[in-house]
């Protein structure tokens, strides 16, 4: 799959799951950050087909670069890990979880 193949819809699905990864780690406590192969699998897990060389390219591009602030060897960081970044449009821990839920029922049918 090439960058360009990578539809809106996917776009839409890779920022509810970075918002939801930042809400939850905002609820645990925890680093605003997660291995790149785990997003992987997370995004595929929910039919996004995409792989670490693409999520490298696409990270600084909208509407992903609101959500991701940096991209490293082997971590993706989101906004707010630090002082690099304020997510300007987000949605709350609930909203994305909502949407997750919406999009792995709709898998389902």
């Amino acid at each position: 799959m090439r960058i360009c193949e990578v539809t809106d819809i996917s776009n839409e699905k890779l920022v509810a799951l970075g918002q939801f990864l930042m809400g939850r780690a905002g609820d645990t406590g925890s680093k605003k950050k997660i291995s790149i192969d785990a997003f992987v699998n997370l995004a595929q897990s929910m039919g996004v087909n995409i792989s670490a060389d693409q999520i490298r390219d696409i990270a600084d591009k909208p509407p992903l670069n609101n959500i991701i602030v940096n991209v490293t060897d082997n971590e993706i960081v989101f906004a707010g890990a630090g002082n690099d970044s304020q997510v300007t449009d987000t949605m709350t821990v609930k909203q994305a979880q909502d949407t997750v839920e919406k999009m792995a029922k709709r898998a389902l049918d």
